[in-house]
């Protein structure tokens, strides 16, 4: 007959004796390893996301531990291995959290609750319609503003905010989405997630109602809500729509493309580019933003970053929404077209999944590819292609990647080369994971891993670099005369010189709630800059110094 083991003799047996102390050494293992990972030059990301893969290191050591040392019975040594694994499994079946781009937990909900959109109201049925829908010199009609960085040059912000602060228009609740807003005239247009419907909403800028006014909305019957890893992403639309000649173009993010009168939010044609092409769609949703190729005596063609065999990059006409032409075999990425002019013809730049692609603005044809890290599932491509003078092309991207700089090159028989201009060619500088940069006077500003950053562009040297709290964090920047206007992850706006010397910090307000994630890119119309985030949109009357006026820069 035998007997259980007393406890005696199982605290005092040879395998828990050579292993007592594992517990306590394990413990120490880990910590020290997320204290070299914490104190180390690694991105905040991979700082944050290092956590819980230690917590999770640490019980997986801890539960075999229990299973190879104790000798009471395999069932209860499987129990008690199993329940720290069972809390955790319930808590992240109730507890849904809220993270930023670093993968830091900025809030939390029930995973039963109604997420924010799925309580708001759908503005569908209304009978409004947009009178008077005149271009401006100051509109802000798309992504970036139309140009290759965001920059309105030729006003200057008044940066004593104590004495005249940015006055609030007004305030409402949005959909969600990460979508910006594009201005003409006296309406702001921009895309959002309402419940199961995807929205394209007009708003009136300069309205008298101190919770905004919707003119006009237009809805598709899907909802992008991913699970898994795509889950950080959250839910709805990210690309910001094109305005132009009285038409709104947009991308949803199920890869949707509408275009819209302006006037009324009607349909005027519409594609399912994935449904059309036969392919999946990548895992934060398609962000890129669709661009207006205007030719003499041509039609009017929309670019879109489609993404498919034979379809990279298609061409359809403004007017009757038929495909012209379509080219490239690459995957997308998050970054929207390009139309700009190196080696003295036109191209059309587009940041793909895992190389930069030139086309031909005249047929599509691919003039030059350049390896460019990343893939659409995981360390993504966000950044805009950067075109410069002397037929240079800057590059930035996040996940510790950082950027590049290359030189164009074309031989006698017409092929185009890309040439590093850097050593090494990728720098660790400029880690755009989610914004873009601004370029002025032969340097770059942009958000190095959510810090910013000051570099020269013929060496890439860093010229500062400025760590803040609050952290300015996966924010948007932009140039407004000589000033950076900064919206930061956690909602705050801040103020800072354009200064390749030294990082001078002019004002700053809080906007949205640090609870809030905001990822937008902002607009700004004289002298209204609108501001949003996934659950709420502001307009600020901003401070401008009178009779200020640049001269235009070459970022349009």
């Amino acid at each position: 007959m035998t007997t259980e083991p007393s406890t005696t003799e199982s605290i005092t047996s040879p395998e828990y004796s050579r292993l007592r102390w594992f517990p306590l050494s394990w413990f120490l293992f880990v910590v020290g390893c997320l204290a070299v990972i914490q104190s180390s030059e690694f991105d905040q990301d991979v700082k944050t996301f290092s956590i819980p893969i230690g917590i999770g290191v640490l019980l997986l050591g801890v539960s075999g531990w229990i299973i190879c040392c104790r000798r009471s019975s395999l069932r209860k040594r499987l129990l008690w291995a199993g329940l720290p694994w069972l809390c955790v499994l319930v808590f992240r079946s109730s507890v849904e959290f809220v993270n930023n781009g670093d993968v830091g937990v900025v809030n939390w909900r029930w995973r039963w609750s109604a997420k924010h959109d799925e309580k708001l109201k759908v503005p569908v049925g209304e009978e409004h319609s947009a009178v008077q829908w005149e271009t401006t010199s100051h509109d802000y009609p798309g992504f970036l503003g139309g140009g290759y960085w965001a920059e309105v040059p030729q006003v200057q912000l008044s940066t004593d905010w104590k004495a005249h602060p940015p006055l609030e228009k007004w305030r409402c609740p949005v959909g969600a989405g990460w979508s910006g807003f594009a201005i003409v005239g006296d309406y702001a247009i921009t895309q959002e997630q309402r419940g199961e419907q995807e929205l394209v909403v007009c708003y009136r800028v300069a309205t008298q109602d101190p919770e905004g006014e919707i003119v006009w909305s237009h809805a598709d019957p899907v909802r992008f809500d991913p699970g898994g890893p795509g889950a950080l992403g959250y839910v709805g639309p990210r690309a910001t729509p094109t305005i132009h000649d009285g038409r709104v173009l947009t991308m949803g993010a199920t890869g949707i493309v509408n275009c819209l009168d302006a006037s009324s939010g009607e349909s005027i044609w519409s594609h399912d580019t994935l449904a059309e092409h036969g392919i999946e769609n990548i895992m934060w949703g398609k962000a890129s933003s669709p661009v207006i190729l205007e030719t003499e005596g041509e039609s009017t063609l929309v670019l879109v970053s489609v993404g498919a065999p034979g379809a990279s990059l298609v061409a359809y006409d403004l007017e009757t929404g038929k495909q012209v032409w379509s080219a490239g075999d690459r995957r997308s990425s998050y970054a929207s077209p390009v139309v700009c002019e190196l080696l003295g013809q036109r191209q059309i730049l587009s940041v793909n999944e895992d190389y930069v692609t030139a086309h031909s603005a005249d047929d599509g044809k691919v003039l030059w590819e350049s390896p460019w890290l990343g893939n659409s599932d995981s360390d993504a491509t966000a950044s805009q292609p950067v075109p410069l003078p002397g037929d240079r092309v800057f590059l930035s991207k996040g996940y510790g990647v950082g950027a590049s700089l290359l030189q164009l090159v074309q031989d006698e028989a017409g092929n185009i080369q890309a040439e590093p201009l850097w050593s090494p060619p990728i720098l660790k500088v400029m880690k755009t994971k989610m914004g873009n940069v601004v370029v002025r006077d032969g340097y770059i500003y942009g958000l190095d891993g959510g810090i910013l950053e000051c570099i020269d562009i013929e060496q890439g040297e860093i010229q500062w670099k400025k760590r803040r709290l609050p952290a300015i964090g996966h924010g948007q920047i932009m140039a407004i005369g000589d000033s950076l206007v900064i919206l930061s992850e956690a909602g705050e706006l801040i103020l800072v010189e354009i200064n390749s010397e030294e990082y001078r910090e002019l004002a700053s307000m809080r906007v949205f709630p640090e609870d809030q994630i905001t990822w937008n890119n902002p607009a700004f119309s004289q002298p209204y800059l609108l501001l949003r985030n996934a659950q709420q949109a502001v307009c600020l009357e901003m401070p401008i110094l009178g009779g200020t006026s640049l001269p235009e820069v070459a970022s349009k």
